[in-house]
């Protein structure tokens, strides 16, 4: 099922509100500048998002997952190819452990970067929806991308993929966050976007 250009417009813009508040607090754990945006969003199956990871050369991933229910129950799975998520730790706690690595310590790292993005997010969203969720604690996971979004459903599950752009001082980093969807949250999302859309009118 696909959302029209205005709902995905509308989703862009509100689903911003919340990067930019997870880019403010990612830039005080860093203290420097961390620039985020979203580039695309749009609704797709696992196989799509699978499809565009490996051919960026990221058959492997590390991914940061998290529970969140509420009228809308997802489950936010935020991914980056593994070189470049040890590239985000080193520089987001000024890290000295080889890149090769990724220890106990960096796993931690990375699910506080990540606690910090989902919920910035997904309150953002909260906020304006005027919805509520809870969250469970994030977890961090490492392993073919085909299996991480696979951990439940099929790869022709549908997800609302959002990608994601980190800018530290010269570092690029091209990130991944999906919500997955069973079929009564895709059209309760679809339901909340009209609602609101109704409301602006």
């Amino acid at each position: 099922m696909n959302l029209s250009p205005l709902e995905l417009e509308t989703l862009a813009e509100v689903f911003n509100v919340g990067v930019g508040q997870a880019a403010r607090a990612l830039s005080q754990l860093a203290g420097t500048t961390v620039q985020l945006n979203v580039p695309r969003i749009d609704v797709v199956s696992k196989l799509n998002v699978s499809t565009e990871l490996i051919n960026q050369g990221a058959d492997r991933v590390c991914a940061v997952r998290q529970l969140f229910s509420g009228v809308l129950s997802t489950e936010a799975v935020l991914m980056f190819p593994v070189q470049q998520s040890l590239q985000l730790v080193q520089m987001m706690v000024g890290d000295d452990v080889p890149l090769e690595q990724l220890g106990e310590m960096e796993q931690e790292a990375l699910a506080e970067i990540g606690n910090i993005l989902l919920n910035a997010v997904v309150s953002g969203v909260a906020d304006v929806f005027k919805l509520q969720f809870e969250g469970s604690l994030p977890y961090v996971e490492l392993g073919p991308v085909k299996d991480v979004l696979c951990a439940q459903g099929e790869l022709t599950d549908p997800v609302l993929s959002l990608q994601i752009d980190f800018a530290i001082d010269s570092l690029q980093i091209h990130g991944f966050l999906v919500f997955l969807l069973d079929l009564e949250s895709v059209e309760s999302l679809r339901t909340t976007v009209q609602h609101f859309l109704g409301v602006l009118a």
